[in-house]
């Protein structure tokens, strides 16, 4: 399909939302599939302030810390 048919398509849904009066319905169910895409596209890392693994180290060495505590 092109883009200028895709176009038409997206053009003729939002005039029939609009003609019924029910935009926030139509704008409601693109955030809900906004919302899906990023969801299922994070990595099992993603906000983790373990990153990278923390090997095993004697006492003495510095201990890793998050990044919550860094901006205290």
């Amino acid at each position: 399909m092109n883009l200028d048919k895709l176009f038409s398509w997206i053009a003729v849904v939002v005039i029939a939302f609009a003609i019924v009066g029910k935009l926030d319905v139509l704008q409601a169910w693109i955030w809900r599939a906004q919302a899906q895409v990023v969801y299922q596209s994070r990595t099992s890392t993603w906000g983790s302030p373990r990153f990278f693994p923390v090997a095993k180290t004697p006492a003495s060495a510095p201990k890793q810390i998050s990044s919550r505590e860094a901006k205290r």
